[in-house]
């Protein structure tokens, strides 16, 4: 197996640093560049000092030439232009006085390390001979935590403290990071607002602030090897995210029909297959992530009840031997992360009771679906296996008060009613509500306060091949793993009669996963039944198969001429004569093959897995 060492979630800092403490916020920030406005006073300076010598100069002249009045005339003015220059200058000197030592004071208000990280630009400044100014713009780092309500009041009256003059907030721009005070002599409002109004203009800067949309970054190197998956931005463009290392690692998804959720859970399944790791899902709705079929990694997509049953039994029995794993020795951080989706929870736990009703089972096998769920939320992070639960209420009687304990990271999409909101948050919930946007979510991460966020757009990649979107297949080819580290799987039943409903049912209890698209007639080992342990039939495969050669999966865009291959059930095991692609569809290759049953050709996606063999030397 491969190693994953759980990477802990990280804290961003809220508020100014403690004096004792060493804060790395600002150790890639950089200095603020000073707002050009006009000429400095050394400039002044020296343009009077030069005036002066140009007067001096002009009035030797005419003197030389007996022209000493005239030289008096032009020397006079000339004079009264230096000390004007002069005197601004040294206005402009200490204007700049007050300025730095304003700077100063909201550097140690605001927490950044001094007064270079913040450019003060004033304006308009009136009353007195240095007078104050009117106009404030204040920019600062982009490290800098202005997330709280009552931020930019704070700091209206941090300069209020300095200056003697009150100022309130124009304009709070959140993503641009700049701050505009004003006068209230001259655009009207007090230094202290009112709470309720304080609060309404924070939650218009954070309306202002979410955009409508944002596209999924690729992820980087670095994030590949992090065990925090993405979820989203918030309003000060900080990313949000499902953290699977956390004390309760599990994920929850809310929201109603046309929230986003599918949209949400598919960039989920791209993050967790491009980090390498196998993802099981079950589509209750059958058609909301089909497209992710035939994503790398992506092991299995169970759409119908019969396979939901049996990829939801084996999760847990996946959980159960990763516990004997540990019970035997082995360490945690040797386990890979298995992340297991279950869309539309309350249909499928309700289409499951039901099937067991019909087969005449017990009450115990009515709520298989709800006591399988409970149990790997309860036991399965302990050994790397994760769930993804996607229910549309937060008041679901499914959603037991224990299995809400053990869920680390909670995402509820769109406006949730007071009932929901109260069962979901209690008295903490948000203060702001989530507007009917498509993927505006509020979110809350461990014990956290609940903040509201514009989760990540991922394409459905087989829309975006539906419609050849080439913005959409630009996006999903950048996001696409490079690899494909593990196979597809199929649900491997037994050959028993199922000609009743009881019958489907021990069936369905007793199916195993398999790798490959199926069992295929072939008179070469199939390799898909290498997994199957502990019968003499695995065991006679492993043996036939390690006589013949070994294999591997890959990409249909990783083939080559000559490879031995399996595409699908039909075909079987043939030799690859051609690969080339689709004009006009950089998503699909065609392939033009040879087996025992005569040549062909077919159109595959470019990122189907499918099974290549390497043979033994002699063996063809």
């Amino acid at each position: 197996m491969t190693r994953h060492d759980p990477v802990e979630s990280f804290t961003t800092a809220s508020g100014p640093p403690e004096p004792e403490a060493k804060d790395d916020r600002f150790a890639s920030a950089r200095p603020a560049e000073p707002t050009i406005k006009g000429f400095t006073p050394a400039q002044l300076t020296a343009a009077a000092l030069g005036t002066v010598f140009l007067a001096v100069s002009l009035w030797a002249i005419l003197a030389s030439l007996d022209q000493a009045l005239i030289g008096v005339l032009f020397l006079l003015p000339t004079l009264a232009g230096a000390g004007a220059f002069y005197a601004v200058g040294m206005r402009r000197r200490q204007r700049q006085g007050v300025i730095d030592e304003l700077a100063e004071a909201l550097a140690r208000h605001i927490g950044v390390p001094d007064a270079s990280y913040l450019d003060v630009d004033a304006r308009q400044w009136q009353g007195g001979w240095v007078g104050v100014p009117h106009v404030l713009n204040i920019q600062y780092p982009t490290e800098v935590d202005d997330s709280a309500p009552d931020w930019a009041a704070g700091v209206a009256e941090a300069v209020h403290a300095q200056l003697e003059e009150q100022y309130t907030v124009g304009r709070h721009n959140i993503r641009g990071h700049r701050l505009t005070l004003r006068d209230p002599t001259r655009t009207g409002g007090s230094l202290t607002p009112e709470p309720s109004a304080r609060s309404v203009r924070a939650r218009d800067a954070v309306r202002r602030a979410l955009p409508e949309k944002v596209a999924r970054p690729v992820p980087t190197q670095a994030d590949l090897t992090s065990w925090l998956v993405p979820l989203g931005v918030d309003s000060a463009g900080t990313r949000v995210g499902w953290n699977l290392a956390a004390p309760q690692g599990h994920l929850l998804v809310l929201g109603r029909s046309g929230a986003g959720k599918r949209v949400l859970l598919t960039g989920i399944v791209v993050e967790a297959a491009a980090r390498g790791w196998p993802v099981w899902i079950i589509d209750h709705r059958r058609v909301d992530l089909l497209g992710v079929r035939d994503w790398p990694n992506v092991q299995i997509v169970a759409s119908t009840l019969d396979d939901q049953i049996v990829v939801l039994n084996q999760a847990w029995r996946e959980m159960e031997g990763r516990v004997a794993l540990i019970e035997s020795g082995s360490s945690r951080t040797e386990l890979e992360p298995l992340v297991v989706v279950v869309h539309h929870f309350r249909e499928f736990a309700s289409a499951v009771a039901d099937a067991a009703n019909r087969a005449g089972q017990g009450a115990a096998a009515a709520s298989l679906a709800l006591d399988r769920v409970t149990d790997l939320l309860r036991h399965g992070r302990q050994v790397n296996v994760y769930v993804v639960l996607s229910i549309q209420r937060a008041d679901d009687p499914l959603l037991r008060e224990e299995n809400r304990d053990e869920v680390g990271t909670v995402v509820a999409l769109g406006r949730l009613d007071s009932r929901a909101a109260s069962a979901l948050w209690g008295g903490d919930g948000p203060a702001e509500q989530s507007e009917p946007v498509p993927g505006r979510a509020t979110v809350q991460s461990g014990d956290g306060k609940p903040a509201l966020i514009q989760c990540y757009w991922t394409p459905d990649p087989r829309e975006a091949r539906r419609v050849n979107d080439e913005q959409d297949l630009l996006l999903l080819d950048a996001l696409r793993p490079t690899s494909v580290t593990h196979p597809v799987l199929h649900v491997q039943r037994s050959r028993a009669l199922t000609d009743s409903p009881e019958a489907s049912w021990r069936v369905n209890l007793n199916a195993d996963l398999a790798e490959g698209y199926g069992a295929g007639p072939s008179g070469l080992a199939d390799w898909s039944r290498a997994r199957t342990g502990g019968s003499s039939s695995g065991t006679a495969a492993v043996a036939q198969t390690e006589a013949a050669g070994w294999s591997e999966m890959v990409m249909v865009s990783q083939l080559q001429v000559g490879n031995l291959a399996r595409l699908d059930d039909e075909t079987g095991w043939v030799i690859i004569e051609q690969v080339e692609p689709v004009q006009n569809d950089g998503t699909k290759l065609q392939i033009r093959w040879r087996g025992n049953d005569g040549a062909g050709s077919q159109v595959v996606s470019r990122t189907r897995a499918v099974r290549i063999r390497h043979l033994n030397d002699g063996i063809y």
